[in-house]
């Protein structure tokens, strides 16, 4: 039965969709309209008539004028209207053919009329567009209010071609207030209603949270207007007593339309106005007269401002909601990626608790370049592309750049953070068409029964965790235990570190030392040249030295390493430019840069201001890089370093044979100089495999023409067994233990006398 039922209310529905279904249905609302009149009697030039002070049938054919975009429904619709008027005309009028047949004619000028009102004030509109805005308001409350009636009424004013000029007059005058009246109760209330259907309360409340005062209000307008009638019987009209209350009525419509969806508060300002309209029907009467003529106009009008306020007020009200829905939208998603943010975790957890209380932070490595290498657009596109890759497993909120938080889909899926570390490893990333590979570090914290209490702290334990994972180079996912309130308080160490640093670096409490290098051959000789690696040394407010150990690793955690570079560079040409005697001795002065200054274009700038106002010649300098920083950030690393050897500068590669990819990625690298690390050097004597490692690196160095150096040379035995494997040259404290450089530049002119 009721599949039966089901299947024949679907063709009924689809045939009332269609536009003869329309017409059947538009029509008859329009015939039935026709039938609602408020009436009054009006005398002009001594012609009496019964007329309607408002033809809601008008308001309605307007509104399916704005309202509907096929043109034939809105004919079938007049022509509906046009008969049901011809019927009521016979049934007055038996017989009277003239009039019938000019109405008829009028009928289908009404029609044409109200299409092309519609059009004038940019209607009907598209089902994207199909809403009152504030710029198009004006537009159709003019076109509906005015020009529209006015029409209608000039219209009506042609029935002096077959009738007597008092009677045309009559016409003219009620057509204007009747069109009017049914544009001001009908079409804009319905217009809003229709467009905004879809629309839900502005405030949500309890069914009856907040009628009171707005009751209580009605309850006292409806006791005052009763009492006032009572009092005043006789002396003064309806239309009177009522339009002294509009100020009332104003604030019980303003909440309707404040409060209410659309749907409920334009049918309610309809039936006020309606209201209003029946009220002015003694007023009416009176039209015949100048003075009651005037106050017909002036009532109409206080009609009208009462619906533009009205209208302008929900407008307005509308769109301020649309926009705070909007900027709390926005506020939920990074600007950038469009990704959800911090804002969205914390909201996602008060509303719902996750399927797995646990709570990931993601950390890509190397993140950062794409913005210095390729631009933000880019950047943002590997970090969407990231997201879409884990949305299957996690959900992704982006907590800055290559920092994610991710909260699990699925509670029985045990081995989720290992699969998902694997596939953002080995995820295929383009950076315009080059290849991307970011490590993932991530760390995983658990959370407790009630997340939206403890997200925060879960998210700071994860990130703790994956920050520790990049520092110790650990692939595998790390979870929270017993040791996190001790890795919290090393983070914030870190952090004391780092900002210690850089006070001492922005106040140039900077120590340089120096660290010669030797030619193998000759490293027993005393030699008067200075060849060697700058070094250096930061003193805290005591003016105790703080050791690289503990400010290298925060500074570089920071995101400050280039400025460290700069700080060194600067003040190490300071220091040359004290001791100019010592400047023709010295043949090689090394000095090291950091990942982020080889993935800083402002580093690269700074930096070759500075190498145009050396003290030294430019191939005097030699610029070490580590190997990892060399690698991770390969193309710019290049170009930054082919630009240093074009201006007469030599590169070396610090901390050879510690990377991955060493022997593969060194043909991509302008090199001069290959320093080999020195826990291999340690053991080397021992002849293991470190010894063949360096074995390997001194024939690639020689493939490549460049030079070696031993790092950490400490005892004769690693000496003799560097000499075994022809490395060029030797550094470490069998030679020189790291000297303040001021000695060293201070001490070479006695040695070069003493020596020469």
């Amino acid at each position: 039965m009721h599949v039966h039922r089901q299947g024949v209310d679907e063709p009924m529905k689809a045939w009332w969709r269609s536009p003869a279904g329309k017409i059947v249905l538009l029509g008859g609302l329009c015939v039935l309209a026709q039938q609602v009149a408020i009436s009054y009697r009006i005398d002009f030039f001594g012609t009496t008539a019964n007329a309607s002070l408002i033809h809601l049938h008008a308001g309605l054919l307007l509104a399916i004028a704005l309202l509907e975009t096929d043109r034939r429904v809105v004919a079938g619709a007049v022509a509906f209207t046009a008969v049901g008027w011809a019927v009521r005309q016979w049934n007055f009028e038996p017989g009277q053919w003239p009039p019938l047949l000019w109405g008829l004619g009028a009928w289908i000028a009404i029609g044409f009329w109200t299409l092309a009102c519609a059009r004038w004030a940019g209607w009907p509109r598209d089902p994207e567009r199909r809403r009152i805005d504030r710029r198009g308001l004006g537009r159709l409350v003019v076109m509906g209010l005015f020009v529209y009636p006015a029409g209608l009424a000039l219209l009506g004013g042609t029935t002096v071609l077959i009738a007597e000029p008092a009677v045309a007059i009559s016409s003219m005058f009620q057509t204007f207030f009747a069109k009017q009246f049914g544009v001001a109760v009908v079409t804009l209330p319905l217009l809003a209603a229709w467009t905004e259907r879809g629309e839900t309360a502005p405030h949500r409340s309890s069914r009856f949270a907040g009628w009171g005062w707005p009751l209580a209000l009605i309850a006292g307008l409806a006791i005052s207007l009763w009492s006032s009638q009572a009092v005043h019987a006789g002396l003064a009209s309806p239309a009177v007593v009522l339009m002294d209350y509009r100020f009332a009525l104003f604030v019980v419509l303003a909440w309707f339309v404040l409060r209410l969806p659309p749907r409920r508060s334009m049918p309610a300002l309809a039936a006020a106005l309606f209201c209003l309209v029946y009220a002015m029907s003694g007023a009416a009467e009176a039209g015949n007269t100048g003075l009651g003529l005037v106050n017909l106009f002036h009532l109409a009008l206080e009609v009208d401002i009462l619906l533009l306020a009205m209208l302008y007020l929900w407008v307005i009200s509308r769109d301020r909601r649309d926009l705070s829905q909007r900027l709390g939208e926005e506020s939920l998603r990074d600007t950038i990626t469009g990704l959800p943010n911090l804002r969205a975790l914390r909201l996602r957890m008060r509303n719902a608790p996750p399927a797995r209380h646990e709570l990931g932070f993601l950390l890509l490595d190397q993140a950062d370049t794409l913005l210095t290498g390729f631009g933000l657009d880019t950047q943002a596109r590997v970090m969407e592309a990231i997201a879409t890759r884990l949305s299957d497993l996690v959900e992704v909120y982006y907590l800055g750049t290559g920092q994610f938080g991710l909260v699990p889909l699925n509670k029985s899926d045990d081995d989720i953070w290992e699969r998902l570390v694997v596939r953002v490893e080995h995820a295929e990333l383009h950076a315009e068409d080059q290849p991307v590979r970011l490590l993932p570090y991530l760390g995983v914290a658990s959370l407790s029964a009630s997340p939206a209490d403890t997200v925060d702290a879960a998210l700071l334990t994860a990130s703790h965790l994956a920050f520790d994972a990049r520092q110790h180079g650990e692939v595998l996912p790390r979870y929270s235990d017993l040791n996190d309130d001790r890795l919290r308080e090393s983070h914030r160490q870190q952090m004391s570190d780092a900002a210690m640093a850089l006070s001492c670096l922005r106040n140039e409490r900077m120590v340089l030392y120096f660290q010669p290098i030797r030619r193998r051959a000759s490293a027993d000789e005393a030699d008067a040249t200075i060849s060697g690696e700058v070094l250096c040394r930061l003193r805290d407010d005591e003016g105790r030295l703080i050791p690289p150990a503990r400010f290298m690793r925060p500074i570089e955690a920071a995101g400050r390493g280039a400025e460290l570079d700069l700080a060194v560079i600067r003040a190490l040409f300071r220091q040359l430019r004290r001791y100019p005697d010592a400047l023709p001795y010295c043949e090689r002065i090394a000095i090291n840069l950091t990942g982020q200054s080889l993935a800083s274009m402002s580093f690269q700038i700074e930096l070759r201001t500075l190498l145009a106002d050396s003290p030294l010649p430019l191939s005097a300098l030699c610029f070490e890089v580590t190997e990892t920083a060399a690698i991770s950030s390969t193309a710019m690393a290049s170009r930054l370093l082919r630009d240093l050897r074009a201006r007469g500068c030599q590169v070396a590669i610090d901390d050879f044979g510690t990377g991955m990819q060493s022997f593969a990625r060194l043909k991509e690298l302008p090199v001069d100089i290959i320093k080999i690390d020195g826990s291999f050097i340690r053991n080397v004597a021992q002849r293991g495999s470190d010894y063949a490692l360096v074995q390997a690196t001194v024939a690639v160095a020689g493939v490549f023409g460049a030079e070696t150096v031993a790092e950490f040379v400490e005892d004769r035995i690693t000496a003799e067994c560097l000499g075994e494997l022809d490395v060029d040259w030797v550094q470490g404290d069998l030679y020189s233990p790291p000297l303040p450089l001021s000695e060293v530049l201070a001490n070479v002119l006695p040695r070069e006398m003493s020596f020469g």
